[in-house]
């Protein structure tokens, strides 16, 4: 399986209403992980929005950086979590990947974030999704 370059591009889907004042807010993140995305090596931007039902038709696909995601958030009682990438192909879709998180010392596996560190990774991982990461606009 490829590594993750910190320069691969990630291509992510959003809802109109999740961007607001020029930024994806962190409720377009899904707060709970394994955030599906695509990877830039293996696809482009317009194949997020492929489906054959059409479901995905009004979003809009954001672009950003494997190093744009905070590699650790700390909390004060409890472990810090580490965040990483894992390529997870599917059937339909090869470049499908997913964020997970782990404690700070490494498994190998998924472990659900706190809600602390979920909404604090979200929020870290928002600022830098603005409207010059557009890649395809989505639909009011």
């Amino acid at each position: 399986m490829p590594e993750f370059a910190g320069t691969e591009s990630l291509y992510l889907r959003y809802s109109s209403q999740y961007f607001l004042q020029g930024q994806l807010t962190p409720d377009a993140i899904r707060s709970q992980m394994k955030q599906s995305v695509n990877r830039g090596n293996f696809s482009e931007p317009e194949d997020v929005l492929f489906s054959e039902s059409g479901e995905y038709d009004a979003l809009g696909v954001i672009e950003f950086k494997v190093s744009d995601i905070p590699p650790r958030v700390d909390q004060p009682d409890g472990p810090a979590y580490v965040f990483f990438m894992t390529h997870q192909p599917q059937d339909t879709n090869y470049s499908h990947s997913e964020i997970w998180s782990d404690h700070e010392h490494r498994t190998g596996g998924f472990r659900r974030p706190s809600r602390t560190v979920s909404l604090e990774f979200r929020t870290l991982l928002c600022r830098s999704l603005t409207a010059e990461r557009i890649r395809i606009e989505a639909h009011r």
